[in-house]
């Protein structure tokens, strides 16, 4: 009888030590999904639109056609993309 506790006793601290493992494990493709996404809309593309964006508004303002709404959207738009890392961090801390 003992030995049987004491075997039941091992399996499960061994299943215990593994179990954050497995976990962390299936969290992993997930996450590494969305870091790809996250790294994809806010490094080379996302600023090879920004900088065309920004072109664009000096040739508007060039051609006399910049309107001052176009430039805060695109301002706007620009700090939102580039920033979000940024703002949520900030909102986490206050809300901490």
């Amino acid at each position: 009888m003992k030995k049987v506790n004491k075997a039941r006793n091992v399996v499960l601290m061994v299943a215990l030590m593994v179990a954050p493992q497995v976990a962390l494990a299936a969290a992993t493709p997930i996450e590494g999904a969305i870091d790809w996404l996250l790294d994809l809309l806010t490094n080379g593309i996302a600023r090879t639109v920004a900088i065309l964006a920004i072109v664009t508004m000096g040739y508007l303002a060039f051609a006399g056609k910049l309107a001052v709404e176009l430039v805060g959207k695109f301002i706007l738009g620009i700090v939102l993309i580039f920033g979000g890392a940024a703002i949520v961090d900030l909102i986490i801390a206050a809300a901490s």
